[in-house]
């Protein structure tokens, strides 16, 4: 480690932290079928579709094609549990709502099993999209 380069130290303390859950990235989450049917009718239901699009380009909020791959699933379960506790204390969140011109997400007010059908939905969206 002694003749490790700045480059190569900087690399390798960059890729350990753009890769946390590479390695789940990069195989996709499970889908569970069942919940993914659940989450594509929540995601209908509650108007999802009105501010996102999967695959479609953006609207009022991201596009949420592979957003499964690019946010763990912890940080989705928070996000889509109290969007404004996300704002006030995490550095993506608020980077998001600077791009989207201080738009916001309104709390969704899901349960947890809400949540969990949304995420699979999402994640199975994006396999399909990408086949």
């Amino acid at each position: 480690m002694k003749h490790m380069s700045k480059l190569a130290l900087f690399g390798l303390v960059f890729g350990v932290m753009a890769g946390s859950n590479s390695a789940a990235r990069a195989q996709g989450m499970p889908v569970n079928p069942n919940l993914a049917k659940r989450g594509r009718e929540l995601f209908l239901i509650r108007s999802c579709d009105a501010c996102h699009g999967i695959g479609k380009g953006r609207r009022a909020g991201p596009d949420l094609l592979g957003v499964t791959d690019r946010r763990s699933q912890e940080w989705l379960r928070k996000w889509l549990k109290d969007p404004a506790a996300m704002l006030a204390s995490d550095s993506l969140a608020m980077q998001l709502k600077d791009e989207y011109k201080g738009v916001s997400m309104a709390n969704p007010r899901l349960t947890n099993s809400d949540i969990e059908a949304l995420i699979n939905y999402l994640a199975d969206a994006t396999r399909k999209a990408r086949k």
